[in-house]
């Protein structure tokens, strides 16, 4: 398995994991400059790049937003494209007013011709899509994209609506994920945690035997580097022990 770090916009963080980190996923932030990327391409690290959603007033599901929605996704191609990124991270959205629905998300995942594009199952605070694995394999087949699984959202998805944790999860593994998300999360919580994996209790060596031995796999962690570098080593010794 492959492991990699994740940020914003922070240089010192990045400069910290070469040659720790198998890859780096940074979140394209609009307001943001990231011509610093350009430093990395000389040393070949791999890049994944995560465009903005909800928190950054993005929501793929919303009508009424199609133009910001669309400049905000190529900006995240734009970078993608800057770091020879293979993979792009997109939320699919969520039903908030009038002007929301599922159709109006498939539809602009329709339009995309990015074929670097990976659909993110999300966690359970508020009408979000692709929650469940059954929602998400229909928005899948319906968009014809690829699948990026996050285990924080499908623990909190599965706690709130009472589904079983390890049926949920492993369910989620059927639909072949190109890429993985894995954070500080606890076993029993409904939320969508970035916790340190020394703060939290969740069986990771268990789940991540489920895990294809190829398996990519973005830290969502602290942004802490001195906690994001026990977080990578305490994954690195679980992933060896698996081989």
């Amino acid at each position: 398995m492959k492991i990699g770090v994740k940020t914003y916009n922070d240089e010192k963080f990045l400069d910290n994991f070469i040659n720790k980190a198998d890859f780096f996923e940074v979140q394209a932030i609009q307001k943001y400059n990231y011509d610093f990327l350009k430093k990395y391409k000389k040393l070949e690290i791999p890049f994944v790049i995560h465009a903005e959603h909800i928190a950054f007033g993005i929501n793929l599901a919303d009508k009424s937003i199609e133009k910001e929605n669309l400049k905000s996704i190529n900006f995240a191609i734009k970078l993608a494209d800057m770091t020879n990124a293979k993979k792009i991270i997109i939320h699919p959205g969520y039903i908030s007013n009038k002007y929301c629905s599922k159709e109006q998300s498939i539809n602009f995942f329709k339009k995309l011709k990015d074929k670097r594009i990976l659909v993110e199952n999300l966690h359970s605070l508020g009408n979000r899509l692709c929650q469940t694995p059954k929602k998400t394999k229909e928005f899948l087949k319906k968009t014809k994209r690829n699948f990026i699984f996050d285990l924080s959202h499908a623990i909190a998805v599965a706690n709130t609506i009472k589904l079983n944790k390890e049926k949920t999860i492993k369910d989620f593994l059927e639909l072949n994920p190109k890429h993985f998300h894995l954070g500080g999360q606890n076993w029993d919580s409904d939320n969508d945690q970035h916790n340190s994996f020394k703060e939290v209790k969740l069986p990771y060596k268990k789940i991540l035997a489920w895990y294809p031995k190829n398996a990519e796999i973005t830290l969502e962690v602290t942004g802490d580097i001195k906690k994001t570098e026990y977080d990578l080593e305490f994954i690195r010794k679980i992933t060896k022990e698996l081989e």
